[in-house]
């Protein structure tokens, strides 16, 4: 028996390939060769068979490795940002803060000179 991973899956055409864990070669499969309980996914371990066809090698008998509870790999966790990239957040926040503080003064003042010069 071949353990491999599922490289690429069509779902609307019904079949895939595997790339073999020992030398890279892809085989070809069919999803009438699936005997796993779950989902064929992209990056799933599995097990097969390999038989000769027409075409050339193909694989048969294609099941999950740990019997079809393989879940998808979690994302890893977002990576919090440094001391420095918070800091220099903070600082273009203050930054922003002290120019929309300029522009409401000035505002205030321009309405100010209207209301006494008119």
């Amino acid at each position: 028996m071949a353990k491999g991973i599922i490289k690429r899956y069509d779902f609307r055409k019904g079949f895939g390939f595997i790339a073999d864990d020992k030398n890279g070669e892809d085989f070809f499969f069919h999803k009438s060769e699936w005997q796993g309980g779950g989902p064929i996914r992209k990056g799933l371990a599995v097990n097969f068979e390999v038989r000769d066809s027409d075409k050339g090698p193909q694989a048969e008998a294609v099941t999950p490795l740990d019997g079809g509870n393989n879940k998808p790999a979690a994302k890893p966790a977002a990576k919090p940002a440094s001391l420095e990239d918070r800091v220099a957040s903070l600082e273009s926040s203050v930054g922003t803060c002290k120019i929309l503080s300029f522009l409401a003064l000035a505002g205030v003042i321009a309405l100010a000179v209207e209301k006494f010069v008119l």
